[in-house]
């Protein structure tokens, strides 16, 4: 039986403190933070955890640079804030890394004042890690447009060392116990607060066996992201806030020899910049900003959105990077907080990337909107200072709990340097279900390997044929599906979009 498996057998009619709803990086937070404290949490995802906007990010811990535009120094110092906390917290997942912002010798910001605004960040973070400096020779040169000869200067962030997805998969695995446990790809079909004794009943039911049953809890906390406003609706839960959508997408390359530092160049258009960050055997290339009116078009990449990308690189790196050597595609859509009322047509950078929680005056309901990997131990000490004020915490700080007692299992795939988790091991013990939860979040085969890991000329077919062989099967699901089924995404998100690229 599979920790999945095992996590639904024990949910069954069982009573917690807290649920959650949403397993991206706001609720992977949340919910790490309450099982410290020694609440019992259930955490339960529509999806695999960290399947929407948490799986695409830039990989960066960022201190708020964006703010400085505004002169909004108290959210500078409060995100810089959180990025130390997260870089001496984690120090085995995030590390400090050197940025270069690449000046623009033709018609780009004053040199100086991009200097001592690079000076004034690094103040605001009260000087925690390295100086800016200026720096004319540096090895990303070549990878250059030789049209641009100017200099660039360093400073510095935090960065993760695996991935997004592997940094809130790992939060919710610390704590799976019989107390506090999480399930995906399940969802809540009917919830129902009983004012006698005070609880939520919560119809839920399993997408892989149509298994149902009904879990209590005390308070719900809705973490779904960009899917949050959608959640609020379907239970009459009503807020002064909503979300507005900025589709952010990546291209990634196959990283250049002597590609080791993110490279920031200006955009010349409302103070916007794009990145090349290097990311194991590959380097993305973005993102985009692009608002959106509905989640299904914010999830879409379309041919416009790569020849904007390509556009910009042929203006800022060189020639040779182009169409054909496109190695994969990301795309993620952010949710940003705005009051009802909001209506403006701006561009997204205008839009602050500040989190909301909202708690709702009916019913134990708090609802959290915007949020980011950045900021999410803050927002987790919120949520749960509030949470403290309604529910009493349990006496004793209780560590992480990581039942995971069999060693980790490891395995090689073609075209990547290095072992990687088996799928077995990730099946067993990490609510790996279906191919893209592997290949995509699990590991980064799908991101660093041609064509979501079949090759460009789909050569790694057999092999992902055998690892489909040691995926659970179910009443909707058998081995052979899941690679029908992975293929046909990959030809929908990454052959179609190539194709009409001219």
């Amino acid at each position: 039986m599979n920790i999945r498996e095992t996590n639904w057998n024990i949910a069954k009619n069982k009573s917690f403190d807290i649920a959650i709803i949403g397993g991206g990086i706001s609720g992977a937070a949340i919910y790490k933070a309450l099982c410290r404290q020694g609440y019992n949490v259930f955490l339960i995802d529509k999806g695999d955890f960290s399947c929407g906007t948490s799986q695409a990010s830039s990989m960066m811990i960022w201190g708020g640079l964006l703010y400085m535009r505004k002169f909004d120094f108290v959210s500078v110092c409060n995100f810089s804030r959180d990025r130390d906390a997260l870089i001496r917290s984690f120090s085995d997942q995030i590390t400090s890394k050197d940025f270069r912002y690449i000046l623009n010798g033709h018609g780009g910001r004053n040199r100086y004042l991009i200097y001592l605004a690079l000076q004034l960040y690094w103040m605001l973070g009260k000087c925690k890690r390295e100086r800016p400096a200026f720096q004319e020779k540096f090895e990303e040169r070549n990878i250059i447009n030789e049209k641009n000869d100017a200099e660039s200067i360093i400073y510095q962030e935090g960065f993760l060392r695996q991935s997004d997805s592997r940094f809130v998969l790992d939060w919710i695995l610390d704590h799976q116990t019989e107390n506090s446990l999480a399930i995906n790809y399940c969802s809540i079909q009917n919830a129902n607060f009983n004012k006698k004794d005070k609880r939520w009943s919560l119809d839920i039911k399993d997408h892989f066996s149509g298994d149902q049953c009904t879990v209590k809890a005390n308070m719900l906390l809705n973490c779904a992201g960009v899917w949050a406003d959608r959640v609020n609706e379907q239970f009459g839960i009503q807020s002064p806030y909503k979300h507005v959508y900025s589709k952010g997408v990546f291209i990634g390359y196959a990283r250049p020899d002597k590609h080791h530092a993110p490279l920031i160049f200006e955009m010349g258009k409302n103070g916007d910049a794009l990145a090349f960050i290097p990311w194991g055997p590959v380097s993305l290339w973005g993102p985009t900003e692009t608002m959106e009116t509905s989640i299904e078009d914010g999830h879409s990449i379309t041919p416009e959105d790569i020849q904007f990308l390509l556009k910009h690189a042929s203006r800022n790196l060189d020639p040779s990077l182009a169409k054909s050597n496109i190695i994969s595609l990301r795309c993620g859509l952010r949710p940003l907080a705005v009051k009802k009322t909001f209506n403006a047509d701006c561009y997204p950078l205008d839009i602050s990337r500040h989190h909301k929680i909202v708690d709702n005056a009916d019913v134990p309901w708090i609802s959290i909107y915007g949020g980011k990997i950045s900021g999410c131990i803050s927002l987790a000490e919120k949520v749960t200072r509030k949470i403290n004020d309604k529910i009493p915490p349990r006496l004793k700080e209780i560590p992480c709990t990581d039942n995971r007692t069999e060693k980790a299992a490891w395995t090689s795939f073609p075209g990547l340097q290095g072992n990687i988790p088996a799928i077995d091991w990730c099946v067993r013990h990490e609510f790996c279900c279906t191919l893209e939860d592997y290949l995509r979040r699990r590991t980064n085969i799908s991101q660093w390997i041609p064509r979501g890991g079949l090759g460009f000329h789909d050569e790694n077919g057999e092999y992902l044929k055998k690892i489909s062989s040691h995926l659970p099967e179910s009443s909707v699901k058998n081995h052979d599906s899941h690679l029908h089924e992975y293929r046909g995404n990959v030809r929908e998100r990454f052959d179609q979009i190539i194709e009409q690229i001219q």
